[in-house]
């Protein structure tokens, strides 16, 4: 019983054509090197993206500078100076 399963796994390869079972052998290694690539592009970092983040990171410091100026603001023309400093 065991020799007859084991002659018919050895045997499979040979009763495939080379093109289908060239195809089962590399599709794994196609998969894996697809992961590889999709999770080294995910680590990346385009130029344009670190721009992008830049330019995030400096709105949301000049909204927080506006906010801390408009709360220590004591009078009314104190507030317009920062409105006009920190502009929307």
């Amino acid at each position: 019983m065991r020799k007859t399963s084991l002659t018919g796994i050895m045997l499979v390869p040979f009763l495939l054509s080379g093109c289908v079972a060239g195809k089962i052998i590399t599709a794994p290694v196609r998969a894996a090197g697809t992961v590889v690539e999709t999770a080294v592009d995910a680590s990346t970092q385009t130029q344009s993206e670190k721009e992008e983040d830049e330019g995030r990171r400096v709105l949301a410091e000049r909204k927080q500078a506006r906010e801390d100026c408009l709360d220590a603001a004591e009078d009314k023309q104190e507030r317009k100076a920062c409105k006009q400093q920190y502009p929307d």
